[in-house]
């Protein structure tokens, strides 16, 4: 939820709600197409829990890379999945806050079927919530297909799972 704002004006960040939410112990990066080392915002950002650390595609060296981005996600061991929940970065920024995106889920961090979800996100800071299919599955890819203002990156405060 959100918290009155602090002394310094800004609105404090909002979070991943809890409810249904697998817990992000034993997760790692499986894969990602690029991150920005330069200024930390490491994919592994994405599943650490907070929301004031984000993912960000590459930007400092050289020309952007362009979408697709993709992320691949591993949960430990396998789970059923219902759903998927993003959270866009929470800095005031909204460069690389996803628009339309693909969810795909495997046990295999190698082969990934058809998307088990296609959408298109709003521009929001606010927790969103994707449904799908109840599935097996320890890897989720999740692939950036554009970007709320049309710019050529991928972004991400927090990243997080609905299942058991």
């Amino acid at each position: 939820g959100v918290r009155p704002k602090g002394k310094a004006g800004k609105q404090a960040a909002h979070s991943l709600p809890t409810e249904g939410a697998l817990p992000n112990t034993g997760w790692k990066i499986a894969a990602v197409s690029s991150e920005n080392t330069g200024n930390k915002k490491f994919a592994r950002n994405a599943i650490d829990g907070d929301p004031l650390t984000l993912w960000h595609t590459q930007f400092s060296k050289g020309d952007p890379l362009k979408h697709p981005h993709e992320i691949i996600i591993d949960l430990g061991t396998e789970h059923t999945l219902k759903g998927l929940r993003y959270l866009a970065r929470q800095d005031g920024g909204w460069n690389g806050t996803i628009a339309d995106i693909e969810i795909s889920v495997s046990s295999d961090p190698d082969t990934f079927a058809d998307p088990v979800a296609k959408t298109t996100l709003k521009k929001t800071r606010e927790p969103q919530q994707i449904d799908f299919p109840a599935t097996k599955a320890r890897y989720i890819q999740l692939r950036a297909l554009s970007e709320v203002n049309d710019g050529p990156w991928a972004s991400a405060a927090e990243i997080g799972f609905i299942g058991e």
